[in-house]
């Protein structure tokens, strides 16, 4: 008789709370996001430098926010393994320099090559711009790894 079930390889990242960032489709889906709003503010009127500084500082708001600000996981189950951790720090169990955070890496940075660009490196949008970009990029690094400057957002 033929063997009816599939073996399915467990997936490496056992953490509920960044396993989703794992399936397939999911930058396709980041990136689309991203250029949905681009689209949408477009379409109501904004130049195209100011829709695309309205996207790249809104996204450095939310995933500085959800990634490198909140620590835990919003699950039980981990038994508080990961109260300690951002999102960025959980992410594929903490290894660096991985395909994912490679990918989340260097979203920002076309983000502000685009915005900086579209906006003629005019100069109050290039500060908001570069700040951004500067923040997230070093928050990111490998270095910067489970540090908390100034002990802000340290544990207690």
């Amino acid at each position: 008789m033929a063997n009816l079930y599939v073996k399915a390889v467990p997936t490496a990242d056992l953490n509920r709370n960044t396993e989703w960032f794992m399936y397939p489709g999911v930058w396709i889906t980041y990136i689309l996001i991203l250029f949905s709003c681009l689209l949408v503010l477009s379409i109501f009127g904004c130049s195209p430098g100011m829709a695309c500084t309205i996207v790249n500082l809104s996204h450095f708001l939310v995933t500085y926010h959800f990634f490198h600000w909140k620590k835990g996981t919003p699950f039980a189950e981990d038994q508080g393994i990961y109260n300690g951790l951002t999102w960025w720090e959980q992410i594929d169990n903490g290894k660096q320099l991985t395909r994912n955070r490679k990918f989340l890496t260097v979203v920002p940075i076309v983000l502000y090559a685009m915005a900086s660009h579209t906006t003629d490196y005019q100069h109050p949008m290039l500060l908001f711009n570069t700040l951004a970009v500067i923040v997230l990029v070093i928050a990111k690094i490998p270095n910067m790894h489970k540090v908390r400057i100034f002990g802000i957002n340290a544990d207690k």
